[in-house]
């Protein structure tokens, strides 16, 4: 049977996460199953004897994109018992879970994969790469705080994090009250420390934590001095970080709009959207886009135009022209991470003329960790 638990029945999963996760600490595992775990859900399939087969884990989180806000589900503790792999029971509980976010109208959910390999059959797709930056010899020559995110200076420090986010980004986890303490207490749980570093005037400059019993390793670093930094140790500037996967896509277009070359002040076309999993995303769609939104409309089959010139009126530009494209090729291409052409290019096809005339989603920062 495939169903929520109570939160009353969460600590039924205690015995899969620590047979799935050997290396999380007795601190952590305290943190989470105390405090993290009880403002989430917990979606399990169980056998006959109400033994936990499979478990996939949704943490919320609110997520700002492109200027709106959303609920949004942050996939962790994904496991399946030693005994019961390989038949079936992971598929089943991510299909039912894709199936009610969409019924949640959630536009996507995202993950950090422990093998990329386990989600892509699922439409999950990267579309976040971790910065690896490390404060240079060039850095802050100011003074140097310790910092509790739970303390005194909450209020102000998610301010600082809202607008350093803010400015460089379309796409982020909104930072509040609720998100600070809940990040204190993860980083407390792995004997975590908070840094703040000011400048000539005495004002915040740049935030960086570290946590890790067994080795300390940067949590984050956040910095208004781009010169202040460098690439880390290893000398790669990025890491593959977060995938996503869209699981309403009538939700996930409207923050999408036109970009500034588009001849026309609005623009209607046609996109034809493969997805295997979630039937209701599938099929074709008439996509109506503006300067500041947009919005797709179930629509009939039609013959694409042989020629690629443009139609409508003059406040509208209009094509038949039919984008053909998977969930996960379109995730790759609204979050920013890929260009279409490049994408498209796998296939051996090109995108249609009026493609250029859409403004994905620009700058994506996910650095959550469990």
């Amino acid at each position: 049977m495939i169903r929520y638990l109570g939160q009353e029945e969460y600590g039924k999963c205690l015995p899969l996460w620590q047979e799935a996760f050997p290396e999380d600490s007795q601190a952590f595992l305290g943190y989470y199953f105390n405090k993290k775990l009880p403002g989430s859900r917990v979606l399990v399939k169980e056998d006959g004897s109400g033994s936990i087969l499979t478990m996939a884990h949704l943490n919320p989180y609110t997520v700002m994109v492109r200027g709106r806000r959303y609920r949004l589900s942050y996939i962790v503790g994904v496991a399946t018992a030693a005994s019961s792999r390989h038949q079936g029971h992971m598929r089943d509980v991510l299909v039912k879970m894709l199936q009610d976010m969409h019924e949640c109208r959630e536009p996507f959910c995202y993950l950090m994969p422990a093998s990329p390999d386990i989600y892509r059959p699922f439409g999950f797709t990267y579309v976040f790469d971790q910065p690896l930056w490390e404060l240079g010899d060039d850095g802050p020559a100011g003074e140097k705080v310790e910092l509790r995110l739970d303390g005194p200076e909450a209020e102000w420090l998610s301010q600082w994090m809202n607008r350093w986010l803010d400015a460089r980004f379309q796409v982020y986890g909104l930072r509040d009250k609720a998100y600070l303490d809940m990040l204190q207490a993860e980083l407390d749980s792995e004997d975590g420390h908070v840094w703040g570093w000011l400048d000539s005037q005495g004002e915040l400059a740049a935030l960086q934590a570290f946590w890790g019993i067994r080795k300390q390793e940067q949590r984050f670093l956040y910095s208004d001095r781009e010169e202040w930094l460098r690439p880390a140790e290893s000398g790669r500037k990025k890491d593959p970080g977060i995938m996503a996967r869209i699981t309403d896509v009538t939700a996930m277009a409207e923050p999408i709009s036109l970009n500034e070359e588009c001849p026309c002040p609005r623009m209607e076309v046609l996109v034809r959207i493969h997805d295997r999993l979630i039937k209701e995303n599938d099929g074709l769609w008439r996509w109506k886009l503006d300067m500041d939104s947009s919005s797709l409309d179930r629509t009939s089959p039609v013959h694409e135009q042989e020629s690629g010139r443009p139609g409508g009126s003059g406040n509208c530009l209009v094509s038949t022209e039919v984008l053909d494209i998977t969930v996960d090729q379109l995730a790759s291409w609204l979050f920013g991470y890929m260009p279409l052409d490049g994408i498209l290019e796998e296939d051996g096809t090109e995108p249609p003329f009026w493609c250029r005339y859409i403004r994905p989603l620009e700058g994506i920062f996910l650095d959550e960790i469990v």
